[in-house]
């Protein structure tokens, strides 16, 4: 790295034309000016100046140096004035959440980016263990799960609550607290497919329920808005957030279970700690708290 004091004396002695104005204006002696176009001339092997009297003519090597410095002023000029410019209608918009989440949310947020073509909108699908990383390595901006991180590089706000409910096909009568008639119908199991039936299933059959391994899997859809697909054709069951079923083209093929013991989920916004979100972020809160309410 060469030295940026010697960099802006030769810039200014370049600048000025003249080694007493350029001392004169760095309040700086005449021989400190030299003796740092020389320690740059040393640094890099290379004469940059020819000097004739009190009078110097750039060598091919000295313009090129005078050149590099103008882009490098010129590139620190650009960032700062980047840094201070908060376009809330340019960037990117970065968030992680559950597949549900990311079919209520997304078409509202394309909505935005037709609005104003200088957003790009970057929206990944996935399981909370996989946001809590993105989070970590800085691949997202904010996440949206239903576990709480409580970890101190994390500020974590709660948005609402999500009502969770076994889907079963419009056809089918189970009656209240029937397990074995509810289990007989095989379940279409899917990623977040056991968290939702250990909450679900463990909450209101809490003696004939152990877990998801135990019931008799009639399929395997890793597209959220794939899952009910079977399930409309009498496939099988499956629990999911209600907002997947009410989004659901063909809802009139489903039907919901009456569970004894309703189950909701709590939702969470978050973030890291002591890093300010663009002020393009504004409008996506907005969107957020809508599709969580």
């Amino acid at each position: 790295m060469m030295n940026p004091k010697w960099l802006n004396t030769f810039a200014t002695l370049v600048e000025t034309g003249s080694f007493t104005k350029t001392a004169e204006r760095l309040y700086m002696t005449q021989p400190g000016v030299s003796q740092h176009v020389k320690k740059l001339e040393d640094e890099l092997g290379e004469t940059l100046i020819y000097r004739e009297g009190k009078q110097f003519e750039l060598t091919r090597e000295g313009i090129m140096l005078n050149a590099f410095i103008a882009e490098q002023n010129q590139q620190q000029a650009d960032f700062l004035a980047r840094m201070k410019d908060d376009d809330p209608h340019q960037g990117a918009i970065r968030i992680a959440c559950s597949g549900a989440m990311a079919m209520k949310l997304y078409p509202s947020l394309l909505n935005l980016q037709t609005l104003h073509s200088g957003l790009s909108v970057q929206l990944e699908a996935a399981p909370a263990d996989r946001i809590r990383q993105m989070l970590i390595d800085n691949q997202t901006d904010i996440g949206i799960t239903t576990q709480k991180f409580d970890q101190p590089v994390f500020e974590e706000t709660l948005l609402g609550e999500e009502a969770l409910c076994v889907i079963l096909p419009a056809k089918v009568q189970i009656p209240l607290g029937d397990f074995h008639a509810l289990s007989s119908l095989g379940y279409i199991h899917h990623p977040d497919g056991k968290h939702y039936a250990d909450l679900v299933l463990g909450t209101n059959f809490p003696e004939e329920y152990r877990n998801i391994e135990a019931l008799e899997h009639r399929g395997y859809v890793n597209q959220l808005a794939q899952i009910l697909l079977p399930v409309s054709k009498g496939i099988g069951f499956t629990v999911l957030p209600e907002s997947v079923m009410t989004g659901f083209e063909q809802k009139e093929k489903l039907t919901v279970l009456t569970l004894e013991s309703p189950v909701s989920q709590s939702l969470f916004l978050s973030q890291k700690k002591y890093r300010d979100l663009p002020k393009r972020f504004d409008k996506v809160m907005e969107l957020i708290l809508q599709a969580t309410n």
